[in-house]
């Protein structure tokens, strides 16, 4: 069975190949560029997960539909939800900074990171989560989606080594004591985007 997967990025799909392959299922990933993908970067217009990586599946249904292309579609969406933050920066996660960055190119690259630490200074309710919703989407439209929820708190400055994605050298998966950051790929394994694609995968085969 080939499956597509709503991404461009090479890692991510390798990534999702190999948890196929580890559960020993029959299923080859296909980007969005091994479909042909030419429409750019879709729009995420949605207020929650769930409905953002339902907007990206429908919109890749369409594009398979015109060129009657019969894979399942799986899309996700994820974010880092602070509490003492109304749950921000939520799903403009990948966007937190951007429009500082836009105004001043020269700030560094981790600037979301500095703004939630800026944001959080006086907060002493430092709990977060990081959630994603995988959705699974057959070529007649029918669709499921799956949660999955890493649970921890928000560090007081940055731990360990500062790499993508970012968030993940402040946040603090509980009953750890190291940033997310660095966790093993072992560990890594049993965190919320992994347990929702997991999920997704038990119930498409």
């Amino acid at each position: 069975m080939k499956l597509i997967f709503g991404t461009t990025n090479k890692r991510k799909t390798e990534d999702l190949q190999n948890i196929i392959d580890q559960m020993k299922l029959d299923i080859e990933v296909l980007s969005m560029e091994d479909i042909g993908w030419d429409r750019g970067e879709i729009e995420e217009y949605g207020t929650t997960v769930e409905e953002n990586s339902l907007i990206k599946a429908q919109a890749i249904l369409s594009f398979c539909q015109e060129h009657n292309i019969q894979y399942p579609i799986m899309t996700d969406d994820a974010g880092l939800f602070v509490e003492a933050l109304n749950g921000n920066p939520g799903v403009y996660t990948a966007r937190y900074a951007d429009d500082e960055l836009a105004e001043n190119p020269n700030l560094p690259k981790h600037q979301c990171v500095i703004k939630l630490l800026r944001n959080m200074k006086d907060e002493t309710n430092r709990k977060a989560k990081y959630r994603c919703c995988v959705t699974s989407m057959m070529p007649n439209g029918e669709y499921y989606q799956e949660i999955g929820e890493s649970e921890g708190t928000i560090a007081n400055d940055i731990i360990g080594e500062l790499k993508k994605p970012y968030f993940y050298s402040i946040f603090i998966l509980n009953d750890t004591t190291v940033s997310f950051n660095e966790l093993t790929p072992e560990e890594l394994q049993n965190t919320y985007r992994y347990n929702a694609i997991r999920k997704t995968l038990k119930k498409l085969k």
